[in-house]
């Protein structure tokens, strides 16, 4: 789906979506704007309410929301409501939408594993989902502006082309098989400037910004 793609969808507050979630991934800005929010640190939202783990794909380190309770119930839902609506995380906002940025070069065969070319399209996918209504009709556009998602959202496009090269380069350094203290230690390093290296007292972007030219350069020594 592109931006002037339409849908149908109307949100009922059921909380459906808010149970039985397993695959809600914080980028560093979610957890960023939750931290801030909750006047605490990232480390400290990612250990109570989060999980981190290595991609099995990506082969980067990864963040996802941990539900609660027998009913498994996202530990942000109070009353039935979500506690940090203001500031939900990307993929909560964007339900029932879906969004991916394509590397248009690879797909068109243009670049080299060991000198990655990318050029970033966002493309969007409708969901499956049992819950709200089908009565009112929205486009992507649309529904972007109703929750305040910028059309073209900088950070999600420097994130994605961030984790294409650190793909990339744990690509490579598998290849030379690098012993597994060297990988724990370059994942402990990647995982540390990604999510951790925040003062939430300051703005995001900026932050983000200089954790990834740290990590490209040092994706650039390695390919």
């Amino acid at each position: 789906m592109d931006l002037d793609s339409k849908f149908r969808f109307k949100c009922r507050k059921c909380g459906k979506c808010c149970r039985h979630q397993h695959t809600i991934l914080f980028t560093p800005r979610d957890i960023f704007n939750i931290a801030r929010k909750l006047q605490t640190t990232t480390g400290e939202v990612i250990d109570r309410y989060a999980e981190a783990y290595i991609g099995s794909a990506s082969k980067i380190p990864l963040v996802h929301m941990v539900p609660r309770g027998k009913n498994e119930v996202c530990p942000f839902l109070v009353d039935g409501l979500c506690s940090i609506h203001d500031c939900k995380p990307t993929a909560c906002a964007l339900f029932p939408l879906g969004r991916v940025a394509v590397n248009k070069t690879a797909l068109e065969g243009g670049s080299e594993n060991n000198n990655p070319e990318i050029e970033l399209e966002i493309k969007y996918m409708l969901n499956d989902t049992d819950c709200g209504s089908r009565k009112r009709v929205n486009t992507v556009r649309e529904w972007l502006a109703r929750f305040e998602i910028p059309e073209h959202d900088e950070f999600f496009l420097l994130w994605s082309e961030l984790t294409i090269k650190l793909h990339a380069a744990i690509l490579e350094l598998e290849k030379q098989h690098v012993s597994e203290e060297t990988m724990n230690l370059f994942w402990i390093a990647v995982f540390g400037a990604l999510y951790l290296s925040y003062d939430t007292s300051e703005e995001f972007f900026p932050q983000f910004q200089r954790a990834a030219e740290e990590l490209s350069t040092l994706c650039r020594e390695i390919i």
